[in-house]
């Protein structure tokens, strides 16, 4: 890595194909989201039965407001990150 100032981070020296950069962080915003919406699943089940199983947290179908919540949270979450990608530019 070729360092980086604290007002203007450089990490990489322009040698990385950005493609398959940006295809790894695409994989983990992914899997980020993966379980931040299966957390919220277990915080609806939690609040709901105050015990829960892994088949309970396997087959909920979530309900439309937390369908809806999730929904403008990945919007937030994705926007978020695509932010950073074209700042870059």
């Amino acid at each position: 890595m070729p360092g980086f100032a604290a007002d203007d981070p450089v990490y990489l020296d322009g040698n990385v194909p950005m493609d398959a950069l940006f295809n790894a962080l695409m994989e983990v915003a992914s899997e980020v989201w993966v379980l931040r919406d299966r957390f919220a699943v277990l915080e609806e089940l939690l609040d709901e039965r105050g015990s829960i199983t892994r088949a309970d947290i396997d087959l909920h179908q979530p309900g439309p407001a937390t369908r809806e919540r999730l929904a403008e949270e990945r919007r937030i979450f994705l926007e978020r990150l695509l932010e950073s990608v074209a700042a870059a530019r």
